[in-house]
């Protein structure tokens, strides 16, 4: 007998947690077109070369082939990593039947070969939204990735969170005035974004393999931990007399991000500035985030955003940058679970179950199933007529359905039902004709 297991790291769940999954998705789709998002969806399988063109890692991009291929090194389809680098594939595809700016989103699964730990899948959901144009790209653009993934996990309603929010600009400046020239700023900032998962004593050898002395590393650990002890009006204020226009610009643009996010009603007590977030795709620029859950920010990252300037510039020849910004779906409902922060109480979607008891009733059980379902409640009739109503009920209770509707015998006659609530145990008669959405809610 064949075990029933799945590949180790790769994502499912129980129907319980599954209905917490479909309605956390519900709540972000409901943001993210609030914002004037259109939904999209691309293939799971992209040709390597797309893939490629923005990540030259390609150890951790799985490849998809027939069982019975003739030649099993001759693979063309391989499964996407993010859902990013599709999206520049299908802006230079379609970029003269497309308006912009364009503003998108996805949710979907996306496949990455990650080694095994708590929170990482090989395969996961994330839910996107990016807006890109054929032109200069807006800086307003970066407030409405940022109020967008702000407002879809603030109706989460799961727990405190904090976005810390940092600009490539703001980092690759003050490497630079450390003396950590260009052709080491790439490898520098992959370092510097692998802080919060690696001890520091690792990330000082990994400095010092890529030649950073003992000087520039004390350095770099004193300006990414600036957001534990300093404000944002306090870091930008401490930064406004260099002269230097690479570090101003980045002034300028964080100060009018953040004024604008807090014209959208958004808390400052939900955004820090932090040196040290840099996002570790190369094809990231300009404006980055993390998201952390409050007093838990030792653990992954739960939403994510960047900006990026020339993602398509392998696919067509005109110029289309774009911002973007990505909740974890995965790994936030898996961290959620981990601290107790959301407990499944259904295992079910039905609001109502109708008793069966009788085959000769069976139109007048339809009919109320009928009733229900025109009324939007969500509503099954138990299989089988010659189950005792012990057992109905059971299978009621054991599902967290709520309401169960009797039609008893002498009853059903006059088109009087009978509506019980297992959660209060409260039951009532009531004609037919009086059904309504408001008992069940």
């Amino acid at each position: 007998m064949i075990k029933a297991q799945p590949i180790s790291w790769f994502y499912e769940n129980l129907p319980e947690l599954q209905i917490i999954e479909d309605k956390f998705k519900d709540i972000i789709r409901k943001n993210y077109n609030l914002s004037g998002f259109v939904s999209l969806d691309t293939p799971a399988v992209e040709r390597l070369e797309i893939l490629t063109s923005k990540w030259a890692d390609d150890s951790e991009i799985y490849a998809l082939h027939r069982i019975h291929a003739e030649n099993l090194s001759d693979v063309s389809m391989w499964l996407r990593f993010d859902l990013t680098v599709p999206l520049a594939r299908y802006i230079g595809q379609y970029e003269w039947e497309l308006t912009f700016p364009f503003k998108r989103q996805q949710i979907g699964r996306v496949y990455r070969w990650e080694r095994p730990q708590k929170w990482r899948y090989r395969e996961f959901y994330q839910a996107d939204v990016d807006i890109i144009w054929n032109g200069k790209l807006a800086l307003f653009a970066d407030v409405e990735i940022l109020s967008t993934i702000y407002s879809s996990l603030k109706e989460l309603d799961f727990w405190d969170f904090v976005i810390h929010v940092n600009n490539k600009k703001f980092l690759s400046w003050f490497l630079l005035s450390i003396w950590i020239w260009e052709d080491k700023l790439v490898e520098t900032i992959s370092i510097i974004d692998k802080k919060e998962k690696i001890k520091w004593d690792k990330l000082q050898i990994m400095f010092t393999d890529i030649g950073i002395n003992k000087e520039q590393i004390d350095k770099i650990n004193e300006f990414v931990d600036l957001w534990k002890q300093k404000t944002i009006d306090e870091i930008t204020s401490d930064f406004s007399d260099i002269n230097n226009e690479l570090l101003q610009e980045w002034i300028k643009e964080l100060s009018y991000v953040y004024k604008n996010l807090l014209l959208l009603w958004i808390d400052e007590k939900f955004l820090k500035i932090n040196p040290a977030i840099s996002r570790g795709l190369n094809y990231y620029t300009g404006t980055v985030f993390e998201t952390f859950i409050g007093w838990a920010e030792w653990m992954w990252s739960i939403a994510s955003g960047w900006r990026y300037e020339n993602l398509a510039s392998n696919f067509t020849k005109n110029n289309f940058p774009g911002v973007g910004g990505s909740i974890w779906l995965s790994r936030l409902l898996s961290v959620l679970a981990e601290l107790d922060k959301i407990r499944p109480e259904t295992k079910t979607v039905s609001q109502v179950l109708i008793v069966n008891m009788w085959d000769e009733f069976l139109t007048n059980n339809l009919q109320i199933v009928k009733n229900l379902r025109k009324m939007l409640i969500s509503t099954e009739l138990y299989l089988d007529p010659e189950a005792k109503i012990q057992k109905q009920l059971k299978y009621a209770n054991n599902k967290g359905i709520p309401f169960i509707i009797i039609a008893w015998e002498e009853e059903i006659n006059n088109w009087i039902i009978q509506i019980k609530n297992l959660k209060t145990w409260e039951q009532y008669e009531i004609k037919m004709e009086k059904l309504n959405y408001n008992l069940f809610f």
